[in-house]
C-alpha cells in the first residue's frame, strides 16, 4: 500500500486499506479452484487452507478453531447471532436488552422481531459520555430476559463499552450474550474465552482485510440454528460452497493483526494524543463528543464537534481542497433520509453540535504528517464556511 495514495484518509473505522500482504494472499488464493469439500487431490491444498486460516483468525480472537465460523461480514454476523438465540423463544418471546447505540444491523434486528413475534425490547441509553453503565444494563434485566446484545467500541465515537463486567454478571444469571466486536477485533487484544461471551461479531474489512468476509464466534453450538442449511460447510452451520479467496485474505490480515497489534495501538495512539493536542491548540473550538482516553476508548477514533459548522460543507469543502476524507455519521448509515446519529442523540448530544460534528478515524497507514494535514486542512475550511456564513 502506497502510502501517499492514502494520505488523506481519515475513514479506517468505514473500511481499512488492504494491505500488500493480504492482497498478494487473496491472489494466491485464486489459482486453487478446486471445491475444499471435495476428496480429489486438487482439493487438498484448498482444505488445508481453509483449516489453517480458521486456526489463525481464532488465535487472534483468544479461542479454539472450532469454534469460529466465517460470515460475509459483521452484519451478517450480528443478525445470525440474535436471530438464533431468538428462534430459540419463538413460542415465548420474552425479553432482549440491548443499547441505543448500537449499529443498525442490531438495532433492526431486534425492532424487527419485536414486531413480528412480540418480543419485548429495553435500548439502553448511554451516559453523556458515550458509556452504557453497567447497572443500567442490569436495571434492564427482567426476569424473562432471553438476550443481551452490547457492542466492544463504538464506531462513531470510539467508546469502549464495559463488555467484560457485564459478561461476568450475564453469565451468573445464565442469559445469552452477544458482541458486536466489529470496531475491536484486530485493534486491541481480546480473549474471547477468558471473557465468557457467547458470541462475537468481527468483519475482516476493518483491520486490512477484503470486503465482504468476517465472522461470528460461538461459544457453544448446542441449540444455535444453522445460518443456511445445505451441503454442510462450516460444520454444517452456514452451507455453501466457501468464499476461499476472501477467507484466505482475512487468514492474513489476522495473522498480522495478532504480530503486529501492541505495534499498531501505541502508533494509532500516538496519532490520537498528537490529534487532540494540535486540536486543543486550533482557533476551530474543537471539542470532542465521549471519552478519548486510552482505557475508554480505541486509539484511532476521535469524534469532533466544529461549532458552527455544518458537517455536510465541512467534509465536501476538505475533500475537495486539500483531499482529506472525513465521515459525518456511521458508513453504513448515510444514505438515509434522517441525517443526525443516533449514537449522538442518545448521548443527549445538542442537533445543532450533532449537525456540526465529525468522525475521525485512522490506522497503521496514517503519519503524524497525515495529521498535520487534517488540522491544517479543518482549520482553512473551518474559516472558509464562517467566512461564508457571516458574509450571508
Amino acid at each position: 500500500m502506497q502510502n501517499e495514495m492514502i494520505s488523506g484518509y481519515f475513514d479506517y473505522n468505514a473500511t481499512t486499506p488492504v494491505s500488500d500482504a493480504v492482497a498478494e494472499a487473496m491472489k494466491s488464493a485464486i489459482n486453487l479452484f478446486a471445491n475444499p469439500s471435495s476428496i480429489n487431490k486438487y482439493s487438498a491444498a484448498n482444505r488445508y487452507l481453509l483449516n489453517s486460516s480458521r486456526e489463525i483468525v481464532a488465535r487472534l480472537l483468544g479461542t479454539e478453531a472450532q469454534k469460529v465460523f466465517f460470515t460475509s461480514g459483521g452484519s451478517e454476523a450480528n443478525n445470525w447471532a440474535i436471530k438464533s438465540t431468538l428462534l430459540q423463544h419463538i413460542k415465548a418471546p420474552g425479553h432482549i436488552v440491548t443499547t441505543a447505540i448500537e449499529h443498525p444491523s442490531v438495532l433492526n434486528t431486534v425492532k424487527h422481531y419485536a414486531e413480528k413475534f412480540g418480543f419485548e425490547v429495553t435500548f439502553v441509553l448511554p451516559q453523556a459520555n458515550g458509556v452504557v453503565a453497567v447497572e443500567d444494563i442490569v436495571g434492564a434485566i427482567q426476569c424473562n430476559t432471553q438476550l443481551v446484545s452490547m457492542m466492544y467500541a463504538n464506531n462513531e465515537t470510539g467508546v469502549l463499552q464495559p463488555v467484560e463486567t457485564v459478561a461476568q454478571i450475564m453469565r451468573e444469571r445464565n442469559i445469552k450474550f452477544h458482541v458486536d466486536a466489529v470496531q475491536v477485533v484486530g485493534k486491541r487484544k481480546i480473549n474471547v474465552d477468558t471473557i465468557g461471551i457467547d458470541y462475537l461479531s468481527f468483519s475482516g474489512h476493518k483491520f486490512y482485510g477484503p470486503k465482504g468476509i468476517g465472522g461470528l464466534y460461538i461459544r457453544d453450538t448446542e441449540g444455535v440454528f444453522p445460518l443456511i442449511h445445505g451441503g454442510g460447510q462450516e460444520m454444517a452451520m452456514r452451507s455453501g460452497t466457501e468464499n476461499l479467496v476472501a477467507i484466505a485474505g482475512l487468514s492474513k490480515a489476522a495473522e498480522e493483526a495478532y504480530i503486529n497489534i501492541d505495534q499498531w495501538d501505541i502508533h494509532c495512539w500516538k496519532c490520537k494524543t498528537y490529534l487532540m493536542t494540535l486540536l486543543s491548540k486550533s482557533h476551530t473550538g474543537a471539542i470532542f463528543n465521549g471519552l478519548t482516553d486510552y482505557e475508554n476508548s480505541i486509539s484511532n477514533t476521535v469524534n469532533i464537534v466544529i461549532p458552527g459548522i455544518r458537517t455536510e460543507a465541512l467534509a465536501a469543502l476538505m475533500e475537495k481542497k486539500h483531499g482529506i476524507i472525513i465521515s459525518i455519521g456511521s458508513a453504513c448509515s448515510n444514505n438515509k433520509v434522517k441525517k443526525l446519529s443516533h449514537v449522538l442523540e442518545a448521548m443527549r448530544v445538542s442537533e445543532r453540535d450533532i449537525q456540526g460534528s465529525i468522525r475521525v478515524s485512522f490506522g497503521r497507514f496514517t503519519t503524524l504528517e497525515d495529521i498535520q494535514k487534517f488540522v491544517y486542512s479543518l482549520e482553512c475550511c473551518v474559516d472558509m464556511l464562517l467566512k461564508i456564513s457571516y458574509v450571508a
